[in-house]
């Protein structure tokens, strides 16, 4: 649904509608900048602008405790941007490998986290859990939020007040615009402010878009139907009050005696069949009202002794402290556990729906963006109840299960670290706000990996729509938990609904099953497209319902918040509109600048997707500053820039092209790649050069092609509306796993499992051991070492690989032959592959991207009648794909 709220918002608020009392009885401060919410993002945003040198700056929070998802909503195992591929930021125990090497404050947030936890439990990722890696406790990461913040708050050039919220806006209003100039905040336990922020501009990185909502600014809310903005995946008829849901997280710590809870009220087993296996086992067959629910379930935890490895269980999937292999010996678990814990927003139990509607009239159907304090509270008592239903649950039912109840949850308690009444973190997980209407909202299309329907096939590239504005490098999938919530059919006779037990499940079009391609966050999408005085953050973003499945986790969250804080503190140093900077190519780099320059007590944010680029190599900053302004020649799948090859002449030529100057390339002979960056940078900035202007067509159009600005993805660049088409990529026929014509005096070898379809003109190997009669075969046996994608007609769709190495050999008349050799996958990437024929080295360390292979083509003699075919780097995570083999010649 979209929202714009109209003038007699202000009319409400007004003391005389509101009770509130007049400024006489509220303290007056004024500020070059307001951050509303102490999140993540406004944490971010803080320390960013007063970096960028803002000089008062008023921080207001309406909890205690600095950090959002990391903290106060517990969010304790950390998830960061990840795509496809095996390349990438990530520790060698653990397979799930990032996108990007970490950047920004994020980067300086996880270090020294990372070392308060191996000062105190031996090992920067204590947790060893099956998500992850990157573990902590909630308050000790609070302390470090707030030790991070510390330099700004004793300088003054930071106020923080912490539990107040927002009550009113001050709007400057005018025939031609509209803008935020202050807000009004109550103490939590109170309705009356005593606080009036007047601010020169405002940024809203609140948890449900307060400022937004009190300004009066246009915003949505619930699924954007498919008219809105034209996306592949976006439902029809969905009910507005339909959410990514919430969760409310649960720390547990290992306790010295059993420490069970006490029953949540409305408990019933019944409602949690995805919980454990067990779980599953006992409720697989109740009659839902919604049909063919997929109810799978994981092990519940590890038996004595099994418990210290990196495992699938409840007990271990988001573990945050393993015990066995920590200093302290006490295990400390975080359960956000979406097989069961997941709060829906649609359907709410008839009970919660009754007291809604008790305090209005039709408030059990309202989004919970546009709910009151009060009514949100409601819904958050029942979502408390039913998280600790799940403890109550393994407490329970399946403690009584398990043969093994050595590490039974009865045997963990909640963690008082938070210092709440009930031991639970003050706020639920919140996955989706309302979605500021901004100069341009992020669509699906723009950045949806178009390899196939859906991510099984996708490869890891740039994504179509590269914004020009964009200020960090983004990827994720488009991740919406379970939105629809179903009820036991035999409780809910003729005439009443929504009663007794209930089950979440993935309805249509929302799941996980689609992924972004490498992708930039546009500065436009931190802007209102005509509020003044007002910036996003945190999850009140330009974007669609479901794009902001994507741009949610822990690192990104801390890069809005450094965007919009770079945005504000550029807006506020040069008397400007936000909204004029990404029209202004210089203004633009300036903001870039700032967000990705030297500054000796900062890291740089990546401004654009390199893989394989860190923030400590020399060459970063001018590395991301041209690419981000076009100047770097590359192709949408070359995502490695490959800092430390050799610099080709023409590639040099090229950028010298790109940047309007003439260059002597043979000045740069022997350089690498980035050191030819750091020093074409440097004379860029000696001769002091300026990048071209854009040149604006119209004040609605800036490129002239018809696409107002608004639902404009490239600004500058005059395109046809963006539509999702998924693009199969083709290969030169040395990268296609095409094998030529089959000559008659060639033998030709099919490496693949039994049962597959092949040609009569391949003899077919399974993988087998040498074998003098058959006359080939392989050292060891690697008969189950074979995989067939169905992606590919032909002998490019299967392979025999190791993920070590192994020796393939073929008995032949001594001799020179011609070898044609096939490796790759039709279906993934693969990393590191190596191949040596008669011990000589012809594939070293290459990659393959899915559906991309390497064909050599080497000549060798054979002396000791067999020919010899090395395969296997064996390094971390690689796997060598042999396809096909094509053997000519004997003389």
């Amino acid at each position: 649904m979209r929202f714009i709220l109209p003038i007699c918002i202000a009319l409400f608020f007004h003391p005389c509608f509101s009770g509130l009392s007049g400024a006489g009885a509220a303290e007056v401060v004024d500020a070059d900048l307001l951050i509303v919410g102490g999140t993540e993002s406004g944490w971010a945003a803080a320390i960013q602008a007063a970096r960028s040198g803002v000089a008062k700056i008023v921080l207001v929070h309406d909890g205690r405790w600095l950090g959002g998802q990391y903290t106060e909503q517990a969010l304790a195992c950390v998830d960061e941007n990840k795509g496809v591929g095996k390349v990438g930021w990530g520790v060698d125990w653990h397979p799930m490998k990032r996108s990007f090497h970490r950047f920004g404050l994020f980067k300086e947030l996880m270090d020294r986290i990372e070392a308060f936890n191996t000062s105190k439990y031996g090992s920067p990722m204590p947790g060893l859990p099956y998500h992850g890696p990157s573990t902590f406790r909630p308050a000790e990461a609070e302390a470090i939020f707030r030790e991070m913040l510390d330099p700004y708050l004793r300088s003054g050039q930071v106020r923080w007040v912490p539990e107040h919220y927002a009550v009113r806006a001050d709007v400057d209003r005018s025939p031609r615009s509209q803008k935020l100039s202050g807000l009004w905040f109550a103490p939590t336990d109170r309705t009356q402010p005593d606080l009036h922020v007047r601010a020169r501009l405002t940024i809203d990185a609140s948890d449900w878009g307060d400022a937004i909502q009190l300004s009066g600014a246009a915003f949505e809310y619930g699924p954007d139907p498919p008219n809105r903005y034209g996306e592949p995946s976006a439902p029809e008829n969905a009910p507005t009050n339909e959410m990514n849901p919430i969760t409310w997280a649960m720390i547990v710590t290992e306790s010295e005696s059993e420490t069970p809870i006490a029953k949540p009220k409305n408990f019933d087993d019944r409602n949690y069949p995805r919980a454990t296996r067990f779980s599953q086992s006992e409720f697989r067959d109740l009659d839902w009202d919604v049909k063919n629910l997929k109810l799978g379930a994981i092990e519940h935890w590890p038996d004595a002794g099994k418990a210290a490895k990196r495992q699938l269980s409840v007990y271990t999937v988001r573990r945050i402290v393993a015990g066995e292999t920590s200093r302290d010996g006490k295990t400390s678990i975080l359960l956000n556990y979406m097989n069961g814990q997941d709060y829906p927003l649609e359907r709410l139990p008839a009970s919660v729906a009754a007291d809604l509607e008790a305090t209005e009239p039709g408030a059990s159907k309202k989004n919970i963006v546009v709910m009151s304090r009060q009514q949100r509270e409601l819904v958050f008592q029942d979502a408390k109840q039913h998280s600790l239903g799940v403890l109550y649950h393994l407490q329970n039912f399946v403690h009584q299960r398990a043969d093994d109840k050595t590490n039974s949850f009865r045997r963990f308690s909640l963690s008082d670290e938070f210092g709440t009444p009930d031991n639970l973190p003050p706020k639920p997980y919140i996955r989706e706000s309302l979605r500021l209407k901004a100069m341009y909202m992020m669509r699906e299309q723009d950045g949806r990996n178009r390899d196939g329907e859906t991510k099984d096939k996708a490869r890891p590239r740039f994504a179509a729509v590269m914004y020009p504005d964009g200020l960090f490098a983004w990827q994720f999938h488009y991740d919406f938990h379970r939105t629809g919530r179903t009820y036991l059919k035999n409780e809910n006779p003729v005439g009443t609904e929504n009663n007794g037990p209930w089950i979440d499940y993935h309805k249509p079009l929302r799941n996980t099953n689609f992924l972004s391609d490498r992708c930039v966050f546009p500065m436009r999408s931190l802007i209102p497209e005509s509020m003044d005085g007002l910036l996003g953050a945190q999850g009140n973003l330009g974007f669609s319902s479901i794009v902001s499945a994507a741009i949610r986790l822990h690192d990104q969250r801390i890069h809005v918040g450094q965007a919009a804080g770079a945005t504000a503190a550029f807006a506020l140093q040069h008397n400007v509109n936000p909204r004029e900077i990404p029209y202004d190519r210089e203004k633009l780099e300036s903001v870039r600048g700032d967000l990705c320059g030297y500054a000796a007590d900062s890291v740089p944010l990546l401004l654009w997707p390199f893989r394989d680029l860190s923030t400590t190599h020399p060459a970063f900053v001018p590395i991301n500053r041209m690419a981000a302004l076009g100047m770097l020649p590359m192709e949408r799948d070359e995502v490695d820039f490959r800092a430390d090859d050799a610099a080709d002449k023409d590639w040099i030529i090229e950028i010298a092209r790109r940047s309007g100057i003439s260059v002597d390339a043979t000045k740069f002979s022997g350089a690498t790649r980035g050191e030819f960056c750091r020093a074409w940078w440097a004379h860029l900035s000696d001769i002091g050069w300026k990048p071209a202007a854009f040149l604006r067509q119209s004040v609605v159009d800036a490129d002239g092609d018809g696409i107002l600005d608004r639902d404009d993805a490239l600004l500058f660049t005059p395109n046809r509306p963006i539509e999702f088409q998924v693009e199969r990529a083709t290969y030169p026929p040395d990268r296609d796993g095409v094998p030529d014509a089959l000559a008659t005096a060639a033998r030709f070898f099919d490496f693949c499992g039994p049962g597959t379809t092949t040609s009569d003109k391949f003899l077919v190997d399974h993988g087998n051991v040498f074998d003098a009669e058959r006359g080939f075969g392989w050292s060891d046996d690697l008969s189950r070492n074979h995989r067939k994608r169905n992606a590919m007609d032909g002998p490019g769709d299967s392979f025999v690989f190791t993920r070590a190495t192994a020796r393939w050999e073929c008995a032949v008349t001594n001799g020179r032959y011609r070898i044609t050799v096939c490796l790759g996958d039709s279906g993934h990437e693969q990393i590191n592959q190596s191949l040596s024929i008669e011990s000589e080295r012809v594939v070293d360390r290459q990659s393959t991207a899915a559906g991309e292979f390497l064909e050599i083509t080497h000549e060798t003699i054979v002396r000791d009648g067999k020919l010899t075919i090395d395969i296997g780097s064996a390094l971390e995570g690689s796997n060598t794909c042999l396809n096909w083999l094509r053997i000519e010649g004997g003389n």
